[in-house]
């Protein structure tokens, strides 16, 4: 008895338009990572050569709004210009500590297409957060990781990166919680 309301309940919900049927995630196409990268979620770096991957896939994406995030400056601008990445469709915020209020305004705005940011968050509640924020705004958040994969679960992908030769990089999918065509 208890089943059959719990279904007519569902039933009348989808009739007036109060459930939502899952929609299909969208994936951009990433440097030598056939099955791309979701939008909306956390993807976290690792790995010698993330930076210059990330730059890559910049690249391969020039109509990008990007958002970079750092605590201190680390990153030339100059270096980035010299490896073909268009420097007006990216924004640099030196953020010191306080770097996590700056991030949920700028995912919020809906401005940045991408965000780019230090691995520098260890509670769970504020990766989930984050995580909501970015479905939301169907922004992707990268985080630029530390030696270790992080293990916290509201990162959907990780990825591990390598240089391959001149030209291409060795990619290895960590984690990878949302799928393409089916795959997990």
């Amino acid at each position: 008895m208890a089943a059959a309301t719990a279904e007519k309940i569902r039933e009348l919900k989808m009739l007036i338009g109060a459930v939502q049927q899952p929609q299909a995630r969208e994936f951009w196409s990433a440097p030598d990572l056939p099955s791309g990268v979701p939008r909306g979620v956390i993807v976290e770096l690792l790995g010698p050569w993330r930076t210059e991957w990330f730059l890559q896939f910049l690249k391969m994406h020039p109509e990008f709004k990007t958002f970079w995030a750092e605590k201190k400056q680390l990153v030339l601008p100059t270096a980035i210009h010299q490896r073909g990445v268009d420097l007006n469709s990216i924004f640099f915020a030196t953020l010191g500590d306080d770097i996590l209020s700056a991030l949920r305004k700028v995912i919020q705005s809906q401005l940045y297409e991408v965000v780019l940011a230090p691995t520098a968050f260890h509670e769970i509640k504020i990766l989930k957060a984050l995580q909501l924020f970015t479905e939301k705004s169907n922004c992707t958040l990268f985080l630029l990781g530390d030696k270790t994969p992080s293990q916290a679960w509201p990162i959907s992908m990780q990825l591990e990166i390598h240089k391959k030769d001149q030209t291409r990089f060795h990619v290895e999918v960590l984690k990878k919680r949302h799928g393409r065509n089916g795959d997990v």
